[in-house]
């Protein structure tokens, strides 16, 4: 059974995120609010929690997840998560991260393939949420994360809405905006809208 915990005022933060990283470093799937929408996350270094979070949401081959940075600086050489940015993609960054907006990129050298789609890229966002981000930070490694609802399903905006079967721990931090994150693709300086979101970016359509 889920284990349940009210996020609470900030300054009751820093046991919340203690608990979701002791549940994170045990390869559990663990639902945490984002600025928007309510997800499931495990950490990105660890097989079997992807193992145990494709269990949940399946998804097809060659698709890929979602990356969580704690910063908008990816990690320097020869760190797996060492994302280079082109001067486009830098800039979005600095115009809309923290917050909702997810760039696909060139997946850097040694990042593990589970990550990755099949054309060699990964989804990356540093979250706008405060407490995700310092989840993140506590936990030392990016986390991986997809909407906490049955492929296909509504993305919840609200605890009581996730899907919580094998999920060990979920973090309630009330209703949220319901807004998704923008999805763009960026190719050096070319810049492709594959979802709208909560933030406006020009690029083309897809």
């Amino acid at each position: 059974m889920v284990r349940r915990v009210d996020l609470g005022a900030p300054s009751g933060w820093p046991a919340v995120v203690a608990e979701a990283v002791a549940a994170l470093r045990r390869n559990e799937v663990v639902v945490l609010p984002a600025e928007g929408l309510y997800g499931y996350h495990v950490r990105a270094d660890r097989p079997a929690a992807l193992e145990a979070l494709q269990r949940l949401k399946p998804r097809e081959p060659g698709r890929g997840w979602i990356l969580l940075l704690p910063d908008a600086v990816p990690p320097e050489p020869p760190s797996p998560w060492s994302i280079t940015f082109s001067p486009r993609a830098s800039a979005l960054a600095a115009a809309h991260w923290p917050g909702p907006l997810t760039m696909v990129l060139p997946a850097p050298p040694g990042m593990p393939p589970d990550l990755m789609a099949a054309d060699g890229t990964v989804a990356v966002r540093c979250p706008g949420s405060e407490f995700l981000r310092a989840v993140i930070a506590a936990a030392e490694v990016p986390l991986v994360t997809t909407s906490a609802n049955r492929p296909g399903g509504a993305a919840p905006a609200r605890f009581e809405d996730c899907l919580l079967d094998g999920v060990a721990l979920g973090i309630d931090a009330g209703p949220l905006p319901g807004l998704p994150s923008t999805v763009i693709r960026v190719d050096g300086s070319v810049v492709r809208v594959l979802r709208s979101g909560a933030v406006t970016v020009e690029g083309e359509a897809p």
